[in-house]
């Protein structure tokens, strides 16, 4: 199971996820609980959009309920996410979606 280190983290992601409409990536976040490589990727893939879309929001004006910004979100996200596809073996799929970052 994913370990956050502020529950702020599932909160911000679910958020994200819920307005992506990808039901994949709330379960995973609900849960967190990856069963093969393509859920992985998946959750790679979440994690970027999750940025842009937290980015164009910010460009927009978008007030979201936490305080810290999005970017601290992303950061701490990005680390408790990684940690966790690290630590099951999908080392190699995060560090695939970085690089085409």
């Amino acid at each position: 199971m994913i370990t956050y280190k502020f529950p702020e983290e599932k909160e911000y992601a679910e958020f994200y996820a819920k307005k992506l409409d990808d039901e994949l990536s709330l379960q995973f976040l609900q849960n967190g609980i990856i069963l093969n490589k393509s859920q992985a990727e998946h959750i790679c893939r979440f994690f970027w959009a999750m940025v842009d879309a937290s980015i164009e929001d910010e460009n927009n004006g978008v007030k979201l309920q936490w305080n810290e910004g999005a970017e601290f979100w992303n950061e701490k996200l990005m680390n408790s996410i990684s940690a966790h596809l690290e630590a099951l073996g999908y080392e190699e799929e995060w560090e695939n979606e970085v690089d085409k970052q």
